[in-house]
């Protein structure tokens, strides 16, 4: 007759088990776009963003080339989503090895096409040190753009602060390629992204 286990043997792993169902029900939850894993809940500084939406980007309806996420505080309506006093992350990450002068070509162009002339005399200092900070991405690599009102926005790579540019027009301007509600980068993309919007 098998002898039943002392409960010091069953004790210890079945705390451990616990454990682990207990950490992982604390961990935030993720949502997955495309193979990206994207928070649902994320904090710049001491500021709350809940995930507002997920999407892609596809080159001629082949390659998808990229998942962006975009968090913004709760509740936040569509009309304020570029406003200055609105924080907010876009995380982009990359599925192609692509150079940092193609990104710049692609942001030039559309901005090109949503700023007015003035606009782009008064950005375009500011533009240029922006873009002064990219890097080559391969597969995997993630751009994080962070805007807070009080200091401007701020360029990550792969978690690595490379540099912040001030100010709530230039953060507008540059959240725009994405969010413009005229002629945003892609309609789908902007929609995708602003799925959470009021």
């Amino acid at each position: 007759m098998k002898r039943p286990r002392p409960a010091r043997q069953w004790i210890a792993p079945a705390l451990l088990a616990l454990a682990g169902l207990t950490t992982g029900s604390a961990l935030a939850q993720t949502v997955e776009t495309h193979g990206a894993t994207f928070a649902e809940t994320v904090r710049i500084d001491d500021r709350p963003l809940q995930l507002s939406g997920t999407g892609t980007v596809r080159y001629r309806l082949v390659f998808t080339v990229y998942a962006a996420a975009l968090h913004l505080p709760p509740q936040t309506p569509a009309e304020a989503v570029l406003a200055a006093d609105t924080p907010r992350r876009l995380t982009i990450e990359y599925f192609h090895d692509i150079s940092a002068e193609d990104i710049i070509r692609a942001a030039n162009t559309k901005l090109a096409e949503q700023l007015t002339d003035a606009e782009r005399e008064r950005l375009g200092s500011s533009i240029e040190q922006f873009h002064d900070l990219f890097r080559p991405v391969s597969e995997g690599d993630r751009y994080r753009m962070d805007y807070q009102p009080e200091t401007g926005t701020t360029l990550y790579f792969n978690g690595e602060p490379l540099g912040t540019v001030p100010g709530g027009g230039f953060a507008a301007a540059y959240f725009g390629i994405w969010l413009d509600a005229g002629t945003p980068l892609s309609a789908s993309l902007r929609r995708d992204l602003l799925a959470g919007v009021d």
